[in-house]
């Protein structure tokens, strides 16, 4: 995974993050959610089968609450 095409595209994201203004575009905030989770998600390959295992079964829970609020 260190050499995965997907750690460029979340190091690109971390970029425009960070020059964003604060609130955020409305256009790229799903798109900045998208970025979040998608790191999350790459992350928790990484970690403990039990921590990545718990970290999984939330993140469903998490897309929804994002999805309520963008709505």
């Amino acid at each position: 995974m260190p050499n995965s095409p997907l750690w460029a595209v979340l190091a690109d994201w971390v970029k425009i993050i960070l020059t964003l203004p604060d609130p955020p575009p409305d256009q790229l905030v799903a798109l900045n959610d998208v970025a979040v989770l998608t790191a999350i998600s790459a992350l928790t390959q990484r970690l403990s089968p039990e921590a990545g295992a718990d970290l999984r079964k939330v993140l469903p829970q998490v897309n929804a609450r994002i999805k309520a609020a963008a709505a």
